[in-house]
Parts: C-alpha cells; structure tokens; sequence
C-alpha cells in the first residue's frame, strides 16, 4: 500500500514537470509569434494533454506490458529514477526525453530481475528513436523548400489560414504528447480512473504554473520561426508521434519537433536556428536512456 501511495505521488510529479516543460513544444511559437496570449495558449495546450491521454493514451499499454514489471516496488523506482533525471535536466535547462529516461531506466530494471524483455519490441522502440529525428528533418526541409518557398499573391490571406492552421497542429501536438508519453506513464502506473485523475490535475497544474520560463524560451530565445516554419514543424512532429503511438511505441515530441525545426531551418540559405541548444538536446537523447539504464541495473 506504501509503494502504491509513492508510485500514485511520482506519478503526478513526474505529469507536473512533463506538462509545465513539455508545453513549449506544442505552444511556443504558437504564444511566441503572438498568435494567441499566454493564456489562450496554455488553455490549448493543456486540454489536447489532457485529451490525448484520456482518448488514445490506453495505445501504449503493449509498451508499458514489455518494459515495466508490474510491481509497485519496480515501478515506483523507474519513476523515482526518471523523475530526479528529468529534475535535474530541468535544472539545467535542457529539454530531456522523459520517454526515452523512464524506458531505459524500465530496461536496466528488467536486466537486473532477469525479467523476460520483448527483444523485438526494443528493437522496434530504438529504431523510431533513431528514425524519427532523421525522417522529420528530411521531411520538414522538404516541405518548407518545396510548399513555402515561393511567392503567393494574396500574403494577407496566406498569413491568416497559417495562424488558423498553426493552431490546430499546436493542439494536435499536445494531444499527441498527451497520448503517447503521458500515456505511457499513466499505462505503467496502471490505467484507471484514479491514474488518470490524478494526472489531470497534474497536466493542469503544471501547464499554468511551470510552463512559463520555458515557453519563454522555446517561443523566443531557442529559435526565431515565421509561420511557415512552426506550421511545418509542428505537424511533421504531431505526424511522427502519432504513428508511433498506434505501434504502441514511446517516442518524445522533443526528438520529432527539435529535429523538424533543424530541418526547416537548413532549408534557408542565411542561418534560421542556434545551433548550441540543438547539440545539448542530441546530447541528453544519448546519455538520458543511458544514465536511466545504469541506475535501473542499480536497483
């Protein structure tokens, strides 16, 4: 019973920090360009969480089943181990995958109890890992030189169907965030209607009251975007991530999102994007599952 009460309270931890960090990815250009206010903007962002998790967040119960005894002494540990990674990732200001964290950290677990690991489904796991990022900079780098990339004689008209747009697909990244990694935490806690509960609030929570420094610095500081480019990299973002959710696969918007801005930006010819923040983010998608693998063998 102890063990349950920590897991349900990591649980909410671990959905507080994902929203209040993960919002940027869904709304900050959307909040940054100044399409819509802070709060319009946290309002989207926040119910497509919400509404991901509870509509399509049961996909990743074959994910959570493969990686994660059912033991609330193990998945207790792979919380608290995946909560103080993505702590201290926050404290340096660097956008962890908390996805690929509490997955190898699930993985050391397994090798450690000698727990029966789905070889094929890991691999499938690391292949999307590794394709996602590649696919979404080819494709974005695509769309924005072959779609954007001209002349239009209505401007006015463009720019207003882009913000329409550009908030639609930021809704749809949340929701597909919402879904996928929130999801995943919500089917290795148990999914239920307390699980869910409880992460409802924490989404909320998180979105209003720990968003607003990173959204800062996604929406302004991490890259200057025209419309054109949030539209393209926010639904080959979405896209990606939810493909990967109907397989069931965890995958994390900040590979997919980070990866379309690098591509939208390399199909300029004058330097679009800051390339310091984007070896850090490649940085903490390497060592992440790693430092989790090396403290689930740990445990």
């Amino acid at each position: 019973m102890i063990l349950f009460i920590f897991s349900i309270i990591l649980t909410f931890l671990l959905t507080l920090l994902v929203s209040g960090n993960n919002l940027s990815a869904a709304v900050g250009t959307l909040i940054g360009s100044r399409i819509v206010s802070r709060y319009a903007g946290i309002i989207i962002g926040s119910t497509g969480f919400f509404l991901g998790l509870v509509i399509e967040g049961r996909l990743l119960h074959g994910a959570a089943l493969s990686l994660v005894p059912h033991s609330y002494f193990y998945i207790t540990y792979a919380f608290l181990v995946s909560f103080l990674i993505f702590l201290a990732a926050n404290i340096g200001r660097a956008p962890l995958s908390l996805t690929m964290a509490l997955a190898g950290t699930a993985i050391g677990i397994d090798v450690k109890i000698g727990y029966a690991i789905d070889e094929k489904f890991v691999l499938l796991m690391v292949a999307f890992w590794i394709m996602a990022p590649v696919i979404s900079i080819i494709v974005s780098y695509a769309a924005e030189k072959g779609i954007f990339h001209r002349n239009f004689k209505n401007v006015w008209n463009v720019a207003i169907w882009l913000k329409f747009l550009i908030i639609i697909a930021s809704f749809l990244t949340a929701f597909t965030l919402g879904a996928n990694t929130l999801g995943f935490i919500a089917n290795v806690e148990g999914f239920n209607l307390l699980t869910v509960s409880v992460m409802a609030v924490a989404i909320f929570a998180g979105s209003f009251f720990l968003s607003s420094g990173v959204i800062k610095r996604v929406g302004e500081e991490m890259y200057s975007m025209r419309y054109s480019n949030a539209l393209v990299s926010l639904i080959v973002s979405s896209l990606l991530v939810e493909i990967a959710t109907f397989f069931a696969v965890p995958l994390s918007n900040t590979q997919t999102l980070t990866s379309s801005v690098f591509g939208v930006g390399i199909s300029y010819k004058y330097k679009a994007i800051y390339m310091k923040p984007f070896f850090i983010i490649i940085m903490t998608w390497v060592l992440s599952p790693g430092i989790g693998f090396v403290l689930g063998y740990l445990v």
